[in-house]
């Protein structure tokens, strides 16, 4: 393991706290493998020109001589560097459980939850970034954020059924890893923070089951959380 940290740079919210969801999952990841790093935040227009290699999305993180954007990609890198234990993956069938749980939350669930607290997510970032935002996401997905985000309240029961899957297995286990949190916990648990960082608008029910995960999550990364407050 390297002896100086790890430069991650994240997406910087109106008050300078971390609100990419994809940086979450990095954040969270190097929680889970002990890996120290330094946070860099980033408006969302200085991502370019700020980051080493120029990405144009973060996360993006800088290991020694080594840069690596995407979070896949990122998690792919730490896993073999930085993983001798396999916690993260879990081992060969625990990689092939956080690439597919990576595919169903990208795919399915949060394209859903971004159309649900779009505007809230644009109210978060920086003033600078509102007007990019606004064009980027209105021209893409073709409506106004106001119209989007309008029919979350009746979104949301389709949202509780989409997660479905992961509400069955840990009935049976206390994470999606199995008896310890593993990559695919982080992904699915970065959407919940992410989204409870920008918006205070509720996307589960109080008493749905993932609700106790999510708390088991939250107590898991303690004092990581800090900055979603």
């Amino acid at each position: 393991m390297a002896n100086h940290p790890i430069i991650l740079y994240d997406l910087a919210s109106a008050e300078r706290r971390p609100v990419s969801p994809y940086a979450w999952r990095i954040r969270e990841s190097l929680h889970l493998l002990g890996v120290p790093f330094e946070a860099r935040l980033l408006k969302l227009g200085e991502i370019r020109s700020q980051t080493p290699g120029e990405h144009d999305t973060v996360p993006v993180i800088v290991d020694g001589g080594t840069t690596v954007g995407d979070s896949w990609e990122i998690a792919r890198y730490l896993s073999a560097r930085h993983d001798s234990g396999n916690l993260l993956f879990g081992g060969t069938g625990g990689f092939a459980l956080a690439e597919f749980i990576t595919c169903w939350v990208d795919a399915t669930l949060m394209a859903r939850v971004n159309r649900m607290i779009i505007r809230d997510v644009h109210d978060d970032l920086a003033e600078s970034d509102r007007l990019e935002f606004r064009a980027d996401r209105e021209k893409r997905l073709g409506s106004t954020l106001e119209q989007m985000q309008s029919t979350r309240e009746s979104e949301r029961p389709e949202l509780q059924a989409l997660l479905y899957p992961a509400r069955r297995l840990i009935k049976r286990t206390p994470f999606l890893g199995g008896g310890h949190p593993t990559y695919a916990d982080c992904v699915l648990h970065s959407m919940f923070v992410w989204a409870r960082a920008v918006s205070r608008f509720e996307l589960l029910r109080e008493e749905d089951r993932l609700q106790e995960w999510i708390q088991r999550m939250d107590m898991w990364l303690g004092s990581a959380l800090k900055f979603t407050v």
